[in-house]
């Protein structure tokens, strides 16, 4: 079971990690891959990971609609809105999409990347 995590972490402690892991890089050292994304605040991950986002994210993962078109009739939801907020699933990680073929051309197949999240505060 992959496990995304949620990490809240001030801006200043975040630089201090990424200093920290770019001196590593340039030492020739390994960098352990990060699981995960972080946020500044609670509010901030409230604003990312809104209740219908977090539905969206949950539908792709149990149901695992083969177009987003099929993932908003599932929603009963605008198509419009759903893309867009698949959008943004996709630019934090919780979501990947995956060319496929449907009736009327290429689709884009979403496909959840965790099969649950946990929020750690730092």
């Amino acid at each position: 079971m992959k496990t995304m995590k949620i990490k809240i972490k001030s801006r200043a402690d975040f630089d201090a990690e990424l200093r920290s892991m770019a001196k590593a890089l340039d030492d020739g050292r390994r960098v352990k891959k990060q699981d995960g994304f972080y946020f500044e605040s609670i509010d901030a991950v409230r604003k990312v990971l809104t209740d219908n986002r977090l539905r969206v994210w949950r539908t792709v993962r149990d149901k695992k609609p083969k177009s987003i078109s099929e993932l908003a009739r599932l929603l009963h939801r605008d198509f419009r809105v759903v893309h867009g907020d698949v959008s943004l699933l996709v630019e934090v990680g919780l979501i990947k999409l995956k060319k496929g073929k449907g009736n009327r051309g290429d689709t884009q197949i979403p496909i959840s990347r965790a099969d649950k999240i946990v929020l750690a505060v730092a």
